[in-house]
């Protein structure tokens, strides 16, 4: 079986490093980047000199504001990350076409043989890659490297506090990651976690130190895969096709907390065009809508409905978002954030039913909008509602 090698590229303190891109003197400075410009905003990214200050990622800025005054706390410009990402992302491809981006920050490159390539070590390459993404971008990148995309996630998080670059060779797997808590895992999730621990597995050895058939009758094929994975037997490629979502969610709080239904209407309006926009971006349809609600004090509220038919179009999600947000509002509560979430995704031909007419709406005006905001900016045509 052939053995592949495969990096995780991940950006450090993405929106952070986008800040100090473009702002210099940020360097060396305890920095925050929060959800929202006002006083009810969200950590969403620390520097290491904030992370040293014991600022926690989700502290509301009220808390961040007293107790560590030297902290620069920014407002998140998510369209400027959006940009970066795409010139990090592009400068990776110069090494490698076997590019998998799997989000704005992250992504996975096959070396396969590329050592020949480039008549170096793959441990030499990766280090190159970090300087060549410095060098052009000026954004710093953590990568792992391993025969797995399961090892080279466990290697970049060993890469942060190793200088950017971490490596685990084939034959030295387990002594480096086997006493690793089985949770630090990527996509354990919490109950799998606890049923490990149940049946008394707590590190990755003693996960794959299991016999296969106690693994497919307790996970299944996913879990013998796992152990495929962490024994660096790749079961998941790298795939530089883009996967098609299978639901798409817009949410972002408020810079301050509000009670006003009419501000809560023209965040979610603003949310429904963003979400429709990447939907039709994949060519697709969605005939459901969830609408959420976050209180200041976190409690988190949502409600669902099915459309007639499918739809990529910002007419017909807005009014199904905005009904549903009447219904969810309660006046007496104080909001610090709105979102919406496309489900029942379909792309390309919608399937017919046989006992109901299918009319999936492709909307033209939406299209055209799409293209006057990718030639102009985002807004540069309001709807009337």
């Amino acid at each position: 079986m052939r053995q592949h090698v495969i990096a995780l590229v991940d950006c450090d303190c993405f929106f952070v490093s986008c800040e100090r891109k473009d702002n210099p003197d940020l360097q060396g400075k305890p920095v925050c980047v929060m959800t929202g410009g006002g006083s009810k905003g969200i950590i969403v990214s620390r520097s290491k000199e904030a992370k040293a200050l014991g600022i926690k990622m989700g502290q509301p800025y009220f808390q961040v504001k007293p107790n560590f005054p030297t902290a620069i706390c920014i407002p998140a410009r998510h369209h400027r990350y959006t940009e970066v990402s795409k010139v990090v992302m592009d400068t990776i491809k110069t090494f490698s076409p076997d590019v998998e981006v799997t989000s704005v920050d992250e992504a996975f490159i096959d070396l396969t043989s590329l050592n020949k390539v480039y008549h170096s070590t793959y441990t030499d390459i990766i280090k190159n890659i970090r300087q060549t993404v410095w060098d052009k971008v000026g954004i710093p990148v953590s990568i792992g490297l391993g025969t797995s995309k399961t090892l080279a996630k466990l290697a970049s998080d060993k890469a942060k506090s190793n200088n950017g670059i971490f490596v685990i060779p084939p034959d030295k797997i387990l002594d480096i990651v086997g006493s690793m808590p089985i949770e630090d895992v990527s996509g354990i999730g919490r109950k799998n976690s606890e049923h490990m621990k149940f049946s008394g597995i707590f590190t990755i050895k003693d996960f794959v130190e299991k016999e296969n058939g106690w693994i497919r009758k307790a996970f299944g094929i996913n879990g013998l895969n796992l152990k495929s994975e962490l024994t660096g037997i790749a079961t998941s490629l790298v795939n530089n096709e883009p996967t098609a979502p299978q639901s798409i969610q817009v949410t972002r709080s408020f810079e301050d907390f509000t009670q006003s239904l009419e501000y809560l209407e023209h965040e979610l309006n603003r949310h429904v065009h963003e979400a429709c926009q990447k939907l039709r971006r994949w060519n697709g349809f969605c005939q459901g809508v969830e609408v959420m609600l976050r209180t200041k004090d976190f409690k988190y509220l949502a409600i669902e409905a099915k459309l007639p038919n499918p739809t990529n179009g910002d007419q017909e999600v807005r009014m199904a978002a905005i009904n549903l947000l009447k219904q969810l509002y309660r006046p007496n509560l104080i909001y610090r954030s709105t979102g919406v979430t496309l489900t029942h995704l379909t792309y390309g031909e919608v399937q017919q039913s046989l006992f109901e007419e299918v009319k999936p709406h492709d909307d033209k005006l939406s299209h055209l909008v799409d293209e006057l905001e990718a030639k102009f900016g985002r807004g540069i045509v309001k709807t009337g509602v």
